[in-house]
């Protein structure tokens, strides 16, 4: 369909404007080759052409619009299949581009604006589009404001991110359509081994930490995006390297951690792991004591499970009775309804500062993550003759009351503290993180952070990935509306978008 009305020259020339109406642009894909897809939605049965160019320049039409970009390509928009179109009885309309693995795109930015007619009266937002070849990293357009060190991403209703906690009490918001980041007021900053995450109704939680002090904290904040004002709040106990899981009745689940923090007196350290767990309820703003754990544990993970329990898995702990320090190899699979922990569930090598992520297809992974020996510790007192070593397995885990876990293979190298995120098909992207070896006996002492990426399919196969620009430690991943992968924080000032 080629609209007269819309021809280049007609679109700097017109005078003649109607009230301007609605029009939201979002896209998706941008792989090279790939399938990259644009969606609109604004008024309904009207005709719509979608512009692009390689260059933005604002460019008055009339009263009611004006483009971010200039119309020079319009010609071609009108000769091109699905550029132009009629918006359906709901205002909405698609259409999808294949894009050949041709080098000239690679890295290569393309802005695009969709315009409504016949007499041009609506212009819809900017959308950018760098093509980049499938399992690679691209920085962004653009980079942070501010430094991000933990915290949390947190998706908004508008596809754009949230990023909270990880720069002081300053949010940052990221829109992916752009690329661009900027300030987005006051909030709660957390400290070190805090806990951060996203409520069913868009706010966000943060619980305790390491204080100014140096000493855990049972300071706890909810911070409302559509009003950007934060409520603080206090828990039932000094938490710092806990663990914090979303279930399924909006409430948090909030399981063990440190209750002091002395690196100087080890058995001090050791037995300020507890047992305890409580739970928050978002909508009263209370915290009520949960059932406590057969283990205590701190550095650990949960995992909110497809079923609605929650798998709490490794950390450091203490043998039962005899209070030795160890790490665990043992999960539990909370169950909200019957407020129970269940049975323990065991897995190959124990392990603490692992990743964990709850996939598409209803398993739960566990990735990486550090082994210690305390043997020598525990017969000299010497904090400085505990031996750690870096996994580079992955276990999977399967819910329920006779579920257990299985081999999810091997890392292209060995990490914790990596970033990961569930991805369409029951797969996952990891990345980042570090390789720690600590032994006195050898002597050996090395720590590396890593750039490595490695992408997870069902049900045991891993495979390299590209490489991030710079290695990240405990880096943050978003997934975006448009399919890439968000990549931020851990060490580096700038982002970086994965195209799966």
């Amino acid at each position: 369909m080629k609209l007269a009305a819309f021809a280049a020259p007609t679109l700097v020339v017109l005078s003649t404007f109607a009230t301007a109406g609605t029009l939201s642009l979002d896209k998706s894909g941008g792989g090279l080759p790939g399938v990259t897809s644009f969606t609109m939605n604004g008024d309904p049965s009207r005709p719509y052409m979608l512009l692009f160019n390689v260059v933005e320049q604002q460019v008055v039409v009339n009263p009611n619009v004006t483009l971010a970009i200039a119309p020079t390509y319009a010609h071609l928009s009108a000769a091109l299949p699905g550029f132009t179109g009629m918006t359906n009885g709901a205002g909405a309309a698609s259409l999808s581009i294949p894009v050949p693995a041709d080098p000239i795109l690679q890295d290569l930015t393309v802005s695009f604006q969709a315009i409504l007619g016949p007499v041009v009266d609506t212009a819809s937002n900017l959308v950018r589009v760098t093509f980049a070849t499938p399992g690679t990293f691209e920085p962004t357009l653009d980079t942070p404001d501010l430094p991000v060190a933990g915290g949390v991403l947190a998706t908004q209703p508008d596809g754009s991110v949230l990023l909270l906690g990880g720069s002081g009490p300053v949010a940052q918001k990221y829109d992916p359509r752009v690329e661009e980041f900027e300030l987005a007021g006051a909030t709660f900053g957390v400290g070190v081994l805090a806990q951060s995450l996203s409520l069913a109704d868009g706010r966000v939680f943060f619980s305790g930490g390491l204080g100014l002090d140096g000493q855990p904290t049972d300071a706890a904040a909810i911070y409302d995006p559509a009003t950007q004002t934060t409520t603080t709040l206090t828990m039932n106990a000094k938490r710092a390297g806990h663990a914090a899981a979303l279930m399924p009745n909006g409430k948090v689940l909030i399981t063990g951690g440190f209750a002091s923090f002395d690196v100087t007196d080890v058995l001090a350290f050791l037995s300020g792991v507890q047992p305890t767990s409580e739970i928050f309820d978002p909508i009263a703003q209370t915290f009520t004591n949960g059932p406590n754990m057969l283990e205590p544990r701190a550095l650990h993970s949960a995992t909110t499970l497809s079923n609605g329990g929650v798998l709490v898995a490794g950390g450091l702990t203490l043998l039962p009775i005899v209070n030795i320090p160890t790490v665990s190899a043992t999960a539990y699979e909370y169950n909200p309804t019957l407020n129970t922990f269940g049975i323990p569930k065991f897995f190959s090598g124990a392990r603490m500062l692992h990743s964990a992520v709850a996939l598409s297809d209803g398993k739960a992974l566990l990735v990486g993550g550090l082994s210690v020996d305390f043997s020598a510790v525990l017969t000299s007192g010497d904090l400085t003759q505990i031996v750690i070593t870096t996994l580079s397995d992955v276990q999977r885990y399967t819910p329920g009351f006779f579920g257990g876990f299985s081999s999810g293979g091997t890392l292209s190298v060995p990490r914790a503290g990596a970033g990961v995120v569930a991805l369409p098909g029951g797969k996952a992207l990891i990345a980042g993180g570090f390789d720690l070896i600590l032994d006195p006996v050898t002597p050996t002492v090395n720590l590396t952070p890593s750039s490595a990426a490695d992408l997870y399919a069902a049900p045991a196969t891993i495979a390299a990935t590209g490489s991030m620009a710079a290695a990240r430690i405990l880096p943050l991943l978003s997934k975006l509306n448009d399919g890439t992968v968000l990549v931020v924080g851990g060490g580096p000032a700038d982002a970086e978008v994965y195209q799966p």
